[in-house]
């Protein structure tokens, strides 16, 4: 009898230890700033960094919003560019301006399983993607003979993960000059479509220095080769590479056809 007592309370203790360790060795949710002077782009990677891409939503929800964009691209054979973009989260919760939270129950019950194991470690969505929450999206563009893009269409995930083609007009209905991908979902999913400029609750633009090319070392860190999936346009193994330089790597992949797995 003392032994099976002893047996469930070291097992108890392991259900409560694991994921609380796992937690406190899970390091940042977001991306860590890269030290150092990036070097200068040229050619297309130059195009596709200073083209301004905005991130927003129609509601509140849970989760800061990274302070960088980063990216991977391919040339097709008619010679538009495909750009997948890499949006980070901190969490995704189903806390916010939504039904969830409004009804409590619905939310808390979310919470208990999906986000967090019983409100002591990472939950369902920690083990099944990784860290924090990426979002990933493409936009495909063409390229004038000045050197500038000119986006087409995009593809994002609606909130039931299923993905969705975003028109022309869909990309450019908020800002004409920046093309802007927002969610209509507390879990971030960035196919929103029909929103005016006022039905955005938050909008960020990234900008030059911080559209930047997608480290390998982060694509490992937030295992981006089985998540975020609209925004590859590299097969999956391709993105936990570390080329020499990021910037001439985009270049010699534009020589490749576009592969998604």
């Amino acid at each position: 009898m003392f032994v099976r007592r002893l047996l469930n309370r070291s097992f108890a203790i392991a259900v409560l230890a694991v994921p609380l360790l796992a937690s406190s060795t899970s390091g940042s949710a977001l991306p860590r700033p890269v030290r150092g002077a990036p070097d200068a782009p040229s050619g297309i990677a130059a195009a596709i960094e200073a083209q301004s891409i905005c991130v927003g939503s129609t509601v509140m929800s849970a989760g800061e919003l990274g302070d960088v964009l980063y990216y991977r691209s391919t040339t097709g054979e008619r010679g538009e560019v495909s750009v997948g973009y890499y949006a980070f989260f901190s969490e995704e919760r189903p806390w916010g301006n939504n039904w969830l939270t409004w009804t409590v129950l619905p939310a808390l019950a979310v919470d208990l399983v999906y986000t967090h194991g019983l409100l002591v470690g990472p939950g369902i969505q920690r083990a099944a993607y990784g860290k924090g929450d990426v979002e990933g999206f493409r936009i495909v563009y063409s390229m004038g003979e000045d050197g500038r893009l000119a986006v087409e269409h995009g593809v994002a995930d609606r909130g039931d993960h299923s993905e969705v083609r975003l028109e022309r007009a869909d990309l450019l209905s908020i800002d004409p000059a920046r093309p802007t991908v927002y969610s209509r979902w507390w879990s971030h999913q960035l196919g929103g479509q029909g929103a005016s400029p006022d039905d955005l609750v938050s909008r960020r633009c990234y900008g030059p220095g911080e559209i930047l090319p997608l480290p390998a070392d982060v694509a490992l860190d937030f295992r981006l080769d089985r998540r975020a999936g609209p925004a590859r346009v590299v097969p999956a193994v391709e993105l936990l590479r570390q080329p020499a330089s990021p910037r001439l790597a985009d270049q010699d992949l534009a020589l490749r056809p576009s592969v998604a797995l």
